[in-house]
């Protein structure tokens, strides 16, 4: 009989905050965002917030997210609920398409739409307004 291969363990999760301007936060994230690491983003969004009063952006850099769990989303989730309560725009950017399905198929690319960030570019998500889940209309 053929013993199974053991799984993979999931990349640990580095998250690395930097502020390229005074009203901007960027938290990049590397690795699994799962149910073992997911609120050590949540926390450190809290902390940012408490910590940086002037900031108007969030920037989540999910480029090198390797996972994305259902914990992973539900953190999101809770991103998105404190920064709305802060008036912070948040902003997921640089999303691989494993991240974009998961939100399409949760319906929340609404909720959480996505960006092409710092670059520019055009929002993603189904509001339209060119700001990332969010109804407001753009200034």
């Amino acid at each position: 009989m053929t013993e199974p291969l053991p799984r993979p363990l999931p990349d640990p999760l580095a998250v690395v905050v930097t502020t390229p301007r005074a009203d901007t936060v960027v938290v990049r994230l590397d690795g699994a965002m799962d149910f073992e690491t997911a609120y050590e983003v949540v926390d450190t969004v809290r902390q940012l917030l408490r910590s940086h009063r002037g900031v108007r952006t969030l920037e989540l850099h999910c480029g090198g997210l390797t996972l994305c769990d259902s914990a992973g989303l539900s953190a999101l989730l809770l991103i998105r609920r404190l920064t709305e309560g802060d008036g912070v725009r948040l902003v997921l950017s640089e999303c691989r398409p494993a991240l974009d399905r998961l939100l399409e198929i949760t319906g929340t690319r609404g909720r959480l739409g996505r960006e092409e960030a710092a670059a520019g570019g055009q929002n993603e998500g189904e509001d339209g307004g060119g700001r990332a889940g969010s109804r407001r209309p753009s200034p």
